[in-house]
C-alpha cells in the first residue's frame, strides 16, 4: 500500500482543525499508535519507507481506516502481509540459531517457495524440537508434511527394496530406491539423521557404491533429489556435509542458564530443582522441552519417538502392551528392566516421566506413554517381542509365552509347553489368540496344555477350559478326540456324575484305544503321545470310579496299571489317595513323597494329603507342618482360589486339635476370604458351604455356640440351593447336620468343644444333650454310603453319640460300636478313651483301667506313627507326636480313676502334665486341672484334706475345694495353661 499517497487523500479531505495538534498529522498518528499499543516511532518508517513490524502496519492501518470512514473516502483493498506465527518458548529463549531456522524456513513455504535447509548440532542442541515445532506450524497452514526419522537399521523404515546381489553398487542402489520411495511429491520433507545410521547392515553408499557418512548420503540420496515443488529440512548430528548444496545453520544447545530459567518457567519449580534437572539431562535441549512439555500434556508420538531415551521406552512398552497377556497389572521392575537394558528409576528424568510407579510395586505407562503407541512400528514392536522371548526368568514366564503368541510363532511356543510343562498356567490367558491358530499339531498341543491347566485346578466348567476342549473334539485325529473324551469323563467325575464319566470312557473314541499293548518292557508300546496320555489319564478315571464304588481292589490294579505310569506324578498322586483309603498307610505316605516337587500343583496337593493323613492317624503336629507346606506351595503354584481356600480350611482344623482355636478361626477366615460370599456367582455352593462347615467346631472350641449354629445354617442353606455335584452335596450336608448336633452337645455339656470333654452324670441329663441325641439318631439310621470317608464320619458320629448319652448302659453300646469300627491304633484309642469316660461317669472302677491302659498303649503307637513318617516331616527323633487333645482327655479320665489315692495321683498329673509325654499339653492344661478338680470334689471323702496335703491354701467360706485347686500355682501354671478353657467359658 502507498502509505503517503493515502494520507496525502485522507488529509485533503479533512476539515480545517482549530488549535493544537491537527488530525491527520504525524504527531497526531503517532498519539493514536501509542494509544492502540503500538511502537508509535514506526509512523514515519512506514509512511515514507515501508518499513515496519506487521503489527505496526495492522495498527497504523486501523487508524488511518478510521479517519477515511469519517470523510467517506475508501482505503485500497491491498491486504497487509500476514504476521509470521510466534516463535515457541521453546526457541524463543533457548537459542537465536533456533529461531532463525524456524523462521527462515517457515517464510520461505509461505512464500511459495520450496526451501532447502541444513540444520547440524551435537546431540540435545535442539534438533528434534525444531522439527517437531516446524511440523506443527507447515500442518497449521494444511501444508503437507512427511517426517523421517533415521536412526540405526533404517532400511525398513525407507522401505528398500533387497539388495539384487552383494556388491557395493547393488547395496547402493537398493538403498537409492529406498530414498526415492520415501520422498513425498508436494508440501515438504522433515528429516532427521543421526550418525549411527545404516542400511542393509552396512554404511550408507552414494551410487556407484562408495561409503559416506549419514550426513552425506542423507543431503546427496534425498535432500538434493527431492522433486523441485518439496521443501526438505535436513537435520544432521555433528558437523554439516562437505559442500552442502544449501544453506546451514549450527544449532547450539542451551547455556546452563538458559536452561534453569526455562524449566523454572515451564514446570515452576525452584532453582534448585531446576539446577539438579539441568544437571541430569545435561542441557539437552530435546530432553529439556519433552520434560516441560509432559507437565502439560502437550505431547506427540512423533515427540516421543524421535528422542532416543523416549523411543526405547515408547517401543518396549508398546510391545508389552501388545504381548498383554494382563494389560491392567502393573509391569514388574525386572521385566521392564530386562527390555529396556537397566533399571527403570535410572532412566533420564524426560523418559522416566513417562511412567508411573515405584520399583516395589511396579510401573504403568502415563497417558501420554500409552497414547504413543499406536504409532509405534510392527517392525519396532517385533525386535521388542523377541527380546522378550528371550527372557530367563521363570518369574516373567508369563509374559515370555505372550510375546511368542503376540509373534504367532506357535511352533516356538508349542515347544516350549512340551518342555516347560509348568509354564502352562500362563496359557489360559492366551487363549483368544491362541485359538485364532491356524488348525494343526501345534495348535492342539497349546489347547491340551489349556485343558490339563485347567483340569489340574478342578476348573472343567471354565469357558476357555471348554472351548479348548472342544476344539479338540474337532480334531481329525483319532487320538486327539480320545484325549479329550477322557478329559470329559474327568469333568463329570469332578461334578460328581459318575454315570456321564463312564459313558465317556465307553465311547468309541476312547475304546478304539488299544489299551492292551504293551511291550516286554511292562510299557506302552504305543509311540503316540497323544494315545499314551489317554491310555494313563482313562486308568486313572478308572481307578477314581472303583474308588468312588468302594472298590479299592478294583481302583488299586487300575492305578496300577504300567500304562498309568505314563501319567507321571499324577499317577502316583492317585496311588496314594487309593492305598490311603485302604488303610496301607506306608504305602501311602511312600506314593505321596514321591511327587516331585517339580510338579509344584501336584505336590503342593501330595502335602496336603499327608496333612490329611496324620491328621486321621492322631498326629496333627505333623498334619499342620504339612499342610502349611501345601498352603505356601498352592500360593507358589498359582492354585485355585477353592483349592487354596480347602487347604487353609484343613490347617485351621490341626490348628484346632492342637488347642490353637483363636490360630484356627484365623485360617478359617483367610479360607473365606477365597470364596465369595456373593453365591449369584456361584452355580455351585459346595466350596463356601464346606468351609463354613469346617468352622463349626473351632467356633465350639471358643466357646462361641450361637455362631456355630448360625454359621451351620448358612451352610446348610448353600447346600441346599447347589445345582452340581449331588453326591458331594449329600455328604457336606450330612457332615454339617452331625455338627450342628456337636454344638448342642458341647452347649448341653457346658464346655467348649475343646478336650478333655467328658460326658454327663448318670441321668443328667439336658435340653440340648437331647436335641443332640436326636440329631445323630436321624442321621445314624440312614443307609451309610460307600466311601472311605462316610465310615469314618459314621465312626465320629457313634463316638458323639456315646458322650450326649446320659444312660452309661446306653452309651456303652455306642462305645461298643464304634469300637468294632476302629481301622487303625488312634480310632481304636478314641474308642478306648470314650469307653473308659463312660465306665467312670459313676466314679473311679477297676472296671475301666483296662481301655485306659490300653489307650496308653495305642497312643504311643500312633506316636511311633508310620515307617519313616516322622522322619519324612522334620521330627528329629523320627517320631511324630500323638493328638495333644487325646492325650489331655487321657490324663483326665486317669485322674478321675485314681482320685480316692488323693494328693499322690494329683502330683502324678502335675508332673504328666509338665512332661506332656510327647505332646504339647499346655493348651489343653486348664482343662485336664478343671476335670481332676472336679473329679476330686465328687469322688473324694476329704477333698480339704488332699489340698492340706498339696499345700493348697483353702477357705470353704471363699472357694469350693475344686477352684482352689485349679487357681493354686502349684496346679501346672493352671492360670496361663487354662486359657484355652477360660475363653471357652467366656464365649
Amino acid at each position: 500500500m502507498d502509505w503517503k499517497a493515502v494520507l496525502s487523500d485522507l488529509r485533503a479531505h479533512l476539515p480545517p482543525g482549530g488549535g493544537g495538534v491537527v488530525r491527520g498529522s504525524l504527531r497526531w498518528l503517532e498519539t493514536e499508535m501509542r494509544a492502540s499499543g503500538a511502537n508509535p516511532s514506526s509512523v514515519r518508517n512506514i509512511i515514507y519507507r515501508d518499513v515496519g513490524t506487521p503489527a505496526d502496519k495492522a495498527a497504523l492501518r486501523a487508524v488511518l481506516a478510521g479517519l477515511a470512514r469519517e470523510v467517506g473516502r475508501p482505503l485500497p483493498d491491498t491486504p497487509l502481509p500476514e504476521a509470521p506465527p510466534a516463535v515457541p518458548d521453546e526457541l524463543d529463549l533457548l537459542g537465536r540459531s533456533k529461531k532463525r531456522a524456524y523462521r527462515q524456513f517457515l517464510a520461505g513455504v509461505r512464500a511459495g517457495r520450496a526451501p532447502r535447509l541444513i540444520v547440524c548440532g551435537r546431540a540435545g542442541a535442539g534438533k528434534t524440537v525444531l522439527l517437531s515445532h516446524v511440523a506443527r506450524a507447515l500442518a497449521a497452514q494444511g501444508v503437507p508434511v512427511r517426517q523421517l526419522f533415521l536412526s540405526g537399521e533404517a532400511a525398513g523404515t525407507l522401505q528398500a527394496p533387497a539388495p539384487s546381489g552383494s556388491s557395493f553398487a547393488a547395496l547402493a542402489q537398493a538403498q537409492l530406491d529406498g530414498a526415492r520411495q520415501a520422498l513425498p511429491a508436494s508440501g515438504a520433507l522433515l528429516l532427521r539423521v543421526t550418525g549411527d545410521l545404516t542400511l542393509h547392515g552396512g554404511p550408507p553408499r552414494l551410487p556407484g557404491g562408495t561409503p559416506v557418512d549419514p550426513a552425506t548420503w542423507a543431503a546427496r540420496t534425498l535432500l538434493e533429489r527431492a522433486p523441485a515443488g518439496v521443501a526438505v529440512l535436513l537435520a544432521v548430528e555433528g558437523d554439516a556435509p562437505a559442500g552442502a548444496p544449501c544453506e546451514v545453520i549450527e544449532l547450539r544447545p542451551p547455556t546452563a542458564a538458559e536452561a534453569r530459567e526455562y524449566l523454572m518457567a515451564r514446570l515452576n519449580v525452584p532453582r534448585a530443582e531446576a539446577d539438579r534437572l539441568v544437571q541430569e539431562t545435561g542441557r539437552h535441549l530435546d530432553r529439556l522441552t519433552l520434560l516441560a512439555s509432559l507437565s502439560g500434556g502437550d505431547v506427540r508420538p512423533a515427540d516421543l519417538l524421535g528422542d532416543p531415551d523416549s523411543r526405547l521406552l515408547t517401543e518396549r512398552t508398546a510391545a508389552l502392551n501388545a504381548a498383554g497377556p494382563d494389560r491392567a497389572a502393573p509391569w514388574p521392575d525386572a521385566l521392564l528392566g530386562a527390555l529396556l537394558g537397566g533399571a527403570p528409576a535410572t532412566l533420564p528424568p524426560h523418559a522416566r516421566a513417562l511412567l508411573r510407579g515405584t520399583p516395589e510395586g511396579g510401573w504403568r505407562p502415563a497417558p501420554v506413554l500409552s497414547a504413543a503407541w499406536p504409532a509405534v512400528s510392527r517392525a519396532a514392536q517385533t525386535g521388542a517381542l523377541r527380546i522378550l522371548t528371550r527372557l530367563e526368568d521363570p518369574a516373567l514366564g508369563a509374559y515370555r509365552l505372550a510375546a511368542l503368541a503376540a509373534l504367532q510363532d506357535w511352533t516356538a511356543l508349542a515347544a516350549h509347553v512340551a518342555a516347560h510343562p509348568d509354564d502352562i498356567r500362563h496359557l489360559p490367558a492366551l487363549w483368544p489368540a491362541l485359538r485364532a491358530a491356524p488348525p494343526g499339531p501345534d495348535r492342539e498341543t497349546l489347547a491340551r496344555a489349556v485343558v490339563t491347566h485347567h483340569a489340574g485346578r478342578g476348573e472343567y466348567n471354565e469357558p476357555r477350559a471348554r472351548d479348548a476342549l472342544f476344539t479338540l473334539m474337532e480334531s481329525p485325529r483319532d487320538a486327539v478326540r480320545a484325549w479329550a473324551r477322557v478329559k470329559l469323563a474327568e469333568s463329570s467325575l469332578e461334578g460328581g456324575n459318575m454315570d456321564a464319566a463312564r459313558t465317556q470312557l465307553e465311547h468309541p473314541d476312547v475304546t478304539g484305544m488299544d489299551l492292551g499293548s504293551l511291550n516286554a518292557a511292562g510299557q506302552a508300546a504305543t509311540r503316540d503321545p497323544w494315545t499314551v496320555t489317554a491310555q494313563a489319564d482313562a486308568l486313572l478315571v478308572h481307578a477314581a470310579l472303583a474308588r468312588w464304588q468302594g472298590d479299592l481292589a478294583g481302583a488299586t490294579r487300575a492305578a496300577g496299571d504300567p500304562r498309568a505310569q505314563q501319567g507321571g506324578p499324577r499317577a502316583l498322586l492317585w496311588r496314594g489317595l487309593i492305598a490311603k483309603d485302604a488303610g496301607r498307610w506306608d504305602e501311602a505316605l511312600g506314593a505321596l513323597r514321591a511327587v516331585p516337587a517339580s510338579s509344584p500343583l501336584l505336590s503342593a496337593r501330595a502335602r496336603y494329603q499327608q496333612g490329611d493323613l496324620h491328621l486321621r492317624l492322631g498326629q496333627p503336629g505333623e498334619a499342620l507342618g504339612a499342610l502349611l507346606d501345601a498352603s505356601a506351595r498352592l500360593e507358589a503354584a498359582g492354585g485355585s482360589a477353592e483349592e487354596v481356600a480347602r487347604v487353609l480350611a484343613r490347617t485351621a482344623t490341626a490348628q484346632r486339635r492342637l488347642g490353637r482355636p483363636s490360630d484356627a478361626l484365623d485360617s478359617l477366615n483367610a479360607a473365606l476370604t477365597r470364596i465369595p460370599a456373593d453365591e449369584r456367582r456361584h452355580a455351585d455352593g459346595v466350596p463356601r458351604a464346606r468351609l463354613l462347615s469346617e468352622g463349626v467346631p473351632i467356633l465350639l472350641a471358643l466357646g462361641r455356640h450361637d455362631e456355630a449354629l448360625a454359621q451351620a445354617a448358612r451352610a446348610l442353606g448353600l447346600l441346599a440351593r447347589s445345582e452340581v455335584r449331588p453326591a458331594e452335596t449329600r455328604y457336606r450336608e450330612r457332615r454339617t447336620r452331625y455338627r450342628v448336633a456337636l454344638a448342642y452337645l458341647s452347649r448341653g455339656l457346658g464346655r467348649p468343644y475343646l478336650q478333655p470333654l467328658l460326658g454327663p452324670p448318670p441321668g443328667a441329663d439336658h435340653p440340648d444333650l437331647a436335641q443332640a441325641r436326636v440329631i445323630l439318631d436321624g442321621l445314624l439310621e440312614q443307609a451309610q454310603p460307600r466311601g472311605d470317608r462316610e465310615q469314618m464320619l459314621r465312626f465320629d458320629m457313634l463316638l458323639s453319640r456315646a458322650l450326649s448319652e446320659p444312660d452309661p448302659a446306653r452309651a456303652l453300646v455306642f462305645t461298643d460300636r464304634a469300637l468294632g469300627m476302629a481301622g487303625h491304633a488312634y480310632e481304636e484309642a478314641q474308642a478306648r478313651v470314650m469307653r473308659a469316660d463312660v465306665l467312670l461317669r459313676t466314679g473311679p472302677q477297676e472296671a475301666a483301667l483296662p481301655d485306659l491302659n490300653r489307650a496308653h498303649a495305642l497312643l504311643r503307637r500312633v506316636q511311633v506313627g508310620l515307617s519313616g513318617a516322622g522322619a519324612a516331616v522334620g521330627s528329629p527323633d523320627g517320631a511324630a507326636a500323638p493328638d495333644p487333645g487325646l492325650h489331655a482327655q487321657l490324663l483326665a479320665l486317669e485322674a478321675r480313676a485314681t482320685i480316692r489315692e488323693g494328693a499322690p495321683a494329683l502330683r502324678w498329673l502335675r508332673d504328666a502334665l509338665r512332661a506332656g509325654a510327647g505332646g504339647d499339653l499346655r493348651a489343653f492344661q486348664g482343662g485336664v486341672w478343671r476335670e481332676a478338680a472336679l473329679a476330686l470334689e465328687a469322688f473324694h471323702p476329704d477333698p480339704a484334706g488332699v489340698l492340706r496335703d498339696l499345700g493348697v491354701p483353702f477357705d470353704p467360706q471363699v472357694l469350693r475345694p475344686s477352684d482352689a485347686l485349679r487357681l493354686h500355682d502349684h496346679a501346672g501354671h493352671v492360670g496361663h495353661a487354662g486359657h484355652a478353657g477360660h475363653a471357652g467359658h467366656a464365649g
